[in-house]
């Protein structure tokens, strides 16, 4: 599908695997030229050497996103080579599970940094070039997770609620400035990470027993969500929560 998007920049953050990953190859085959954040910089060089492979363009660089100093480097080394910046995707997030009785103050705060400070940080060092170019698409990826409905995940649901919050409120600061900014909140989807989790069945068995779709969600399944929001063809969409969970919420 042609939507408008060949030639633009497109940062994804935590493109080294994963859902991230699938998104950075959705959007080098729209013909954008994508630029791969993560902190593991070997795998993140190998999803740039498959992207060039197959015809696109694509190069990784090392980015702490809950450091401010490496965002600010990143985003300015991005500029210095490309020129511009047209997308942010705002991917990079995991979560460590607890209940709250259990949950450390490590716990807690990993997880805020690197869900909610890092969206906020990659964002603030990208926007000024959006700004200049009176054009920008920010698409963050929240969760359904944020509306509840699973245990010992209180810090990744308040991470992803406050990225909810965060998209809303910035969609009327930028909608002036030609920015449209939304958010993809996935169900459960089939990831490497998430199938070697201990208790991966019973999540499997839970999620397929209450949403109407009876399969598994696939990172491709919240790429095409990302693509459509993060290309032109969605200049009147911002402030949305695009929920990509076969049908369940809470």
């Amino acid at each position: 599908m042609e939507l408008g998007m060949s030639g633009h920049v497109a940062i994804v953050t935590g493109a080294a695997r994963g859902i991230g990953a699938t998104i950075a190859h959705a959007l080098a085959q729209e013909g954008c030229e994508v630029v791969i954040w993560d902190r593991d910089l070997e795998p993140a060089r190998e999803i740039a050497q498959q992207i060039i492979a197959q015809g696109g363009k694509a190069f990784a660089q090392q980015v702490d996103v809950t450091r401010s100093a490496s965002v600010k480097q990143a985003a300015q080394l991005t500029r210095e080579r490309c020129g511009g910046i047209q997308i942010l995707v705002n991917n990079a997030g995991f979560s460590l599970d607890a209940s709250i009785t259990e949950m450390t103050e490590d716990q807690w705060d990993t997880v805020m940094a690197v869900c909610l400070k890092g969206t906020f940080l990659c964002t603030q060092a990208v926007v000024p070039t959006m700004i200049e170019q009176s054009y920008g698409r920010i698409v963050n990826i929240a969760s359904r997770g944020h509306l509840g409905g699973e245990p010992n995940k209180s810090n990744y649901a308040a991470a992803k609620g406050g990225v909810v919050s965060f998209t809303k409120a910035l969609s009327f600061e930028l909608g002036t400035k030609g920015i449209t900014v939304n958010a993809v909140a996935p169900g459960f989807t089939l990831t490497d990470r998430l199938r070697s989790l201990p208790h991966f069945s019973q999540i499997e068995t839970r999620a397929q027993a209450v949403q109407p779709v009876k399969r598994a969600g696939l990172p491709e399944d919240q790429a095409r969500g990302v693509l459509f929001l993060a290309s032109p063809a969605a200049g009147y969409v911002t402030g949305e929560i695009l929920y990509i969970t076969g049908g369940r919420f809470g």
